[in-house]
């Protein structure tokens, strides 16, 4: 294998690789893994920072989401023939633009309306098949968007960025899968829906929580709520739903997430905490189980809400947060189960 193909895999991959390998073909794997995480930082740091410059802070978290997007559409397709593909990364981008601006404009009940709709379609276009993560992408997405106010002028800009995000990951998509499922239109993808299969189910299961969830946060207003939505979904879009596995690896990587970084924000010296994102940013791609990705997640979210909400404040609302959303997700999977018996079982 070539080193630029070893730089292809995931973490979970290139680990494997280092366990069964001979030592000298240890040192080439770790290489492998080491580099792709620099890369990735680098890369991330250099797109998200270009597009902020160019359309405003107030858009960065709409540069991050087409920077996951990316980096997952190069091995993930929807399924189908690329020409309803292309239309439904459309959709999807559209629906990842308005909804999130749209729930902030009207009543809470009508937002959930909007929330519920969209994230069904989003589901149900893009997750022809649920265990290649586009859930999990697209509602981390969708949940990371309604985080942040938009007014009527910075829309327009986001607009703008919208749409050049949907031309590189529309490219990207063309070039990588424009030869798969080329007998398989989208119109076969929407007649299979039927909420007596377990797949369909778990799409009802992920678009109806999330939407319940945000419209409890439109009524209690809380504070960082998208933590909470970050847990809720991506505990319901794991097919099948594995409670007793990711419920305590997410609070266990919180907890200890959170505490690492408020022992590391005390003790570095004050020119040293902008490391804080990057490096766990490398470390983060290092990382190839649920636990340890979200640990090093809390370096980045923490990063930011420190300067919000102080660095005590920020820590009890990431745990207290998560733990919401965990429990929320694990309670309504319960009350799912019971209106749907034949749903895919928890695990």
């Amino acid at each position: 294998m070539k080193f630029y193909d070893a730089l292809q895999l995931g973490p979970e991959e290139l680990k494997a690789q280092i366990a069964r390998s001979e030592p000298p073909q240890k040192r080439w794997w770790r290489t492998a893994l080491i580099v792709r995480g620099i890369l990735i930082v680098l890369f991330a740091i250099l797109f998200i920072s270009s597009l902020t410059a160019i359309f405003g802070s107030e858009n960065s978290s709409m540069a991050v989401v087409i920077f996951c997007i990316l980096l997952s559409i190069r091995f993930v397709d929807f399924g189908y023939q690329i020409g309803h593909s292309l239309i439904s990364l459309a959709v999807i981008f559209a629906l990842l633009l308005f909804s999130p601006w749209l729930m902030q404009q009207v009543s809470p009940f009508i937002g959930f309306v909007i929330n519920f709709l969209s994230l069904m379609v989003i589901v149900v276009l893009s997750c022809e098949d649920p265990r290649m993560g586009n859930g999990g992408l697209y509602l981390f997405g969708y949940v990371f968007l309604t985080g942040s106010l938009v007014s009527q002028d910075v829309l327009l800009q986001r607009a703008l960025l919208t749409l050049i995000g949907y031309l590189i990951c529309a490219g990207i998509l063309y070039q990588k899968h424009r030869s798969k499922h080329s007998d398989v239109p989208v119109s076969a993808v929407l007649e299979k829906f039927d909420l007596r299969t377990p797949k369909s189910q778990w799409q009802l299961q992920l678009a109806l929580g999330v939407s319940i969830l945000f419209l409890l946060n439109a009524l209690l207003h809380l504070d960082r709520f998208m933590w909470a939505g970050f847990a809720c979904s991506s505990l319901l879009s794991t097919y099948p739903v594995k409670i007793r596995e990711r419920f305590p690896a997410r609070i266990g990587g919180v907890v200890l997430g959170s505490l690492a970084f408020g022992a590391l924000y005390a003790l570095l010296p004050a020119g040293l905490l902008f490391l804080l994102g990057p490096v766990s940013g490398l470390c983060l791609g290092l990382c190839a189980t649920y636990r340890y990705k979200t640990l090093f997640n809390c370096f980045g979210a923490l990063s930011l809400a420190v300067t919000v909400y102080g660095l005590h404040g920020s820590i009890l609302l990431r745990v207290c947060n998560n733990i919401l959303g965990m429990v929320f997700g694990s309670v309504f999977f319960w009350f799912f189960q019971k209106l749907f018996p034949a749903a895919e079982p928890s695990s």
